[in-house]
């Protein structure tokens, strides 16, 4: 089948990486006589028809911003058989011959019940959680590290000269990877992450004996949804003595310019993708396993073994081994 005309859409939770990724389709498709056309607001706006032509012109200077140019919306309802039909219906009134969605877990789930339906598909992991386990990174998760370490790194010196403690939340849904990470490239002593589930007494006693052991206030890091931080935070001050200040770092995980390594990250996703589609080799998942860039079936991708860094977390103990785990 002649491969003319191809879309793209950004889906699920914003990433660092989108734009870039979007900039790179466009102007490699465009190098291969490709039509490119954007879809705005994710899967809402591929069942509201709501598209637009994407040329070089348009695409220019986007690389180095965060967030997502063709925006993008939480869309529960594409899980509804007569919502994907709708969905369906729009690529094919378009004529649009192959689709590339950049999104998390949600996303290629989404991208599969097309799939199902007839629509070819290339999908590219976008989500600073990390939580898509076929594949070593996702854009986005490198710059959500990095704007997490500079946070935690500026008010970890005004709670050293304060002498408190200090319980910092990151983002990753179900996923440890942005605490594990951002705790080991701060210099933290505890992390807690759902990959190694600790109660929470097991936790409070984890950070007393912290303190009585190392002779220090502790920084710890904690991934979202394990604990309530207020509730620890409270608990602490009130069986340690010491005072401890909680920090959910938030939002500022997901903005900003992504970093040299999600660029490059999306530059090879993006090439890889439009290749694929010129190739005939569709319904396709892209990842990267050390410096090498893949590709596997999409449900292989969503069925993946769980590949959590237990190495690395073993590494983190091992510099806190004064305080048992």
């Amino acid at each position: 089948m002649e491969i003319k005309n191809i879309a793209i859409l950004t889906s699920g939770g914003d990433c660092q990486g989108m734009n870039t990724t979007v900039n790179i389709v466009v102007r490699i498709a465009t190098l291969k006589g490709l039509n490119v056309y954007g879809v705005r607001q994710g899967y809402r706006g591929l069942c509201e028809n709501n598209f637009v032509k994407l040329t070089n012109a348009n695409v220019e200077n986007i690389s180095s911003l965060g967030g997502t140019i063709l925006k993008t919306a939480r869309f529960p309802e594409f899980k509804e058989d007569e919502i994907v039909d709708k969905a369906v219906n729009n690529l094919k009134e378009r004529n649009i011959d192959a689709l590339i969605i950049i999104g998390g877990d949600g996303s290629f789930r989404g991208a599969k019940s097309l799939m199902e339906k007839g629509i070819d598909i290339i999908a590219i992991p976008g989500t600073i959680d990390n939580d898509l386990r076929y594949t070593d990174r996702c854009l986005g998760f490198d710059t959500a590290v990095n704007n997490a370490c500079n946070f935690i790194e500026n008010v970890k010196q005004t709670m050293g000269a304060l002498d408190r403690g200090v319980i910092f939340e990151v983002m990753g849904r179900y996923c440890g990877d942005i605490a594990l990470h951002t705790a080991a490239a701060t210099a933290c002593d505890i992390v807690a992450v759902p990959e190694k589930p600790t109660s929470e007494e097991e936790f409070i006693q984890k950070v007393k004996d912290c303190i009585t052991i190392n002779k220090k206030v502790p920084t710890v890091v904690i991934a979202e949804k394990l604990y309530d931080i207020e509730k620890v935070t409270k608990r602490l001050n009130e069986e340690t003595g010491i005072e401890f200040k909680s920090s959910v770092v938030g939002y500022v995980q997901r903005g900003g310019a992504p970093s040299v390594w999600d660029r490059t990250l999306a530059m090879q996703f993006g090439v890889r993708a439009v290749e694929l589609i010129t190739k005939g080799i569709l319904n396709k998942a892209i990842g990267i396993k050390g410096n090498n860039v893949f590709e596997m079936n999409i449900n292989d991708a969503l069925h993946c073994e769980y590949n959590y860094n237990y190495e690395l977390l073993n590494l983190f103990y091992l510099l806190n081994t004064k305080v048992e785990d």
